[in-house]
């Protein structure tokens, strides 16, 4: 009962109402008295863009007056502890945004440009209830506030919150409780936020949905959409944690970034086609050096996987089973591999064994992305792809393969040229044996574990 009593009231009243009569001798509540230093009047101007993207995403930006002071104010809980739970600054001589602010909110704002969404005058007094014996029962907080949109007032309301101390007595809830409906006050657990207050577009979803687990029986449209989540997740909170280090070091954006662009290539034969080149144009510059040289492609990365991991194009094929369509894709992968690979011989061209080795990273890549949906199958054949990709490399002439340019160059350097290139010719014909030796082998162990993944495949 105790903890009852102490528990905050929350209650929403008419604007226009008369405030509710919160003394009586009866109870013992004999005295309510303002407090004047935490009673005043706030000018709030919210700043988002037009599509409300920080306010969906949980960040609240604005600018704040207070008694004719102005402040920048931060607040993103959901953020921490990249971004600040809540935070405020003095606005400085320019008057303009603070650059840290700025720069920590740069990786959810992307490319949007910041105005004004909304205008909120705030009206708060606060009181302190005390009883008969002078002991503080309750702080009492009542809350007016008017929104103003493109200079139109949408919407009015009032907030009172009731805090009870260790002091106040369950009969004296109960008369708070009595004295706030006859002013018709809604009880509530919690106010709805400031998003639910100004309305669409800031009720719309976020576009940094939290990473969720990608079930077996997903349909392809789901799998993307987890795929592209993921990436987006990790992409936008390594960011976030860079620039709150204040760090240059872009070695894990660069990782995750790689990560993603392989995923990408992975799924490149499902996607809509003008989307993905463009995706994939951004990353291009990989490795990057500096955050200033990420920054741009980051920010197109993470803009369009913020729409992908929400609605990722897929035509017909969304609605299939992931599964299925993904088992299809390796196995097709795998065959193009394995025709590729049996008619190799150690006098192949060159080119004829660089085909063979982008065949086995187009199965890599694609073994890598479904593997979500096959862990156990797909952890083996990565593993065992890993190994066929690394002697490929080893198979290809490179360089060497023509015959030198020694054009200007001595007597000398042009016969340690010659020696160079017998080496690695007889270097690359030993691995291209044992590589063609060890083939059939794998060939049957794949084939093994792929119709391990497709009787599990049929289980579900």
């Amino acid at each position: 009962m105790g903890k009852k009593r102490r528990a905050v009231l929350r209650l929403e009243v008419p604007f226009s109402a008369e405030p509710p009569r919160l003394t009586s001798e009866a109870v013992g509540l004999a005295r309510i008295l303002r407090r004047p230093a935490a009673s005043y009047a706030m000018d709030v101007t919210i700043l988002d863009v037009v599509d409300a993207r920080l306010l969906r995403a949980g960040v609240t930006l604005a600018h704040r007056v207070v008694d004719g002071f102005g402040e920048w104010y931060l607040a993103a809980p959901d953020w921490t502890p990249h971004l600040p739970a809540e935070r405020a600054e003095p606005v400085g001589a320019s008057g303009d945004l603070p650059d840290e602010f700025a720069r920590l909110i740069r990786p959810l704002l992307r490319h949007g440009v910041l105005g004004a969404l909304a205008a909120l005058r705030c009206e708060r007094d606060e009181w302190v209830l005390r009883t008969t014996a002078g002991e503080m029962a309750a702080v009492v907080r009542d809350e007016k506030v008017t929104i103003r949109r493109s200079g139109i007032t949408t919407a009015r309301y009032r907030e009172i919150t009731i805090t009870p101390t260790a002091h106040l007595t369950g009969q004296q809830r109960d008369f708070l409780l009595s004295a706030a409906q006859s002013v018709n006050a809604t009880v509530l657990e919690e106010f709805p936020t400031i998003q639910q207050r100004l309305g669409a577009p800031a009720t719309g979803l976020t576009s940094f949905p939290r990473p969720r687990e990608i079930r077996p029986d997903a349909s392809l449209e789901e799998f993307v959409a987890a795929v592209f989540t993921r990436h987006l997740d990790e992409l936008v909170r390594a960011e976030l944690a860079r620039r709150a280090a204040a760090s240059d070091d872009v070695g894990d954006i660069n990782a995750k970034l790689w990560s993603m662009g392989r995923d990408l290539r992975g799924l490149s034969w499902v996607l809509e086609p003008e989307w993905r080149e463009a995706t994939e144009a951004a990353l291009k510059g990989l490795p990057f050096a500096t955050p200033a040289e990420a920054e741009s492609p980051l920010l197109t990365i993470i803009d369009a996987l913020a729409g992908a991991a929400r609605a990722p194009r897929l035509g017909d094929l969304a609605h299939r089973p992931a599964a299925e369509v993904m088992f299809q894709r390796a196995e097709q992968a795998t065959l193009i591999l394995a025709d590729r690979c049996r008619s190799l011989t150690e006098d192949s061209s060159d080119e004829q064994w660089q085909s063979a080795l982008r065949a086995a990273e187009q199965l890599e890549v694609v073994a890598a992305v479904a593997a979500p949906l096959f862990p156990a199958v797909m952890g083996r054949i990565l593993r065992r792809l890993g190994d066929v990709t690394h002697d490929l490399r080893g198979c290809s002439l490179g360089s060497f393969a023509g015959e030198p340019a020694l054009d200007g160059v001595s007597l000398q350097q042009a016969f340690q040229l010659g020696r160079d290139v017998e080496r690695r010719r007889v270097k690359v014909g030993a691995a291209r044996a044992a590589f063609i030796e060890r083939w059939p082998e794998r060939v049957i162990e794949a084939r093994r574990l792929l119709a391990k993944a497709k009787k599990k495949r049929s289980r579900k």
